[in-house]
């Protein structure tokens, strides 16, 4: 895993970093959902749910889905 620094405004969160790049990232389709879940700190499940704030996620098909829910759940 590569560790990368930034500097960003103090009302910018640490939390709110990882998520957007986890976000940008999985909706580029180089991170899968479990790897930007994993990112962003949160379950797969509520990292999928960020998408009912708009944020497309249209590039997994059930299937995939399917299978990221069925490894997180081990």
């Amino acid at each position: 895993m590569k560790v990368i620094r930034l500097k960003v405004p103090e009302d910018v969160s640490e939390v709110e970093v990882k998520l957007l790049v986890a976000v940008e990232l999985y909706r580029e389709g180089r991170l899968t959902l479990k790897q930007a879940a994993d990112l962003a700190e949160m379950s797969v499940w509520d990292f999928y749910m960020i998408g009912k704030r708009k944020v497309s996620f249209t590039n997994i098909g059930v299937e995939d889905l399917r299978e990221e829910l069925e490894e997180f759940e081990g």
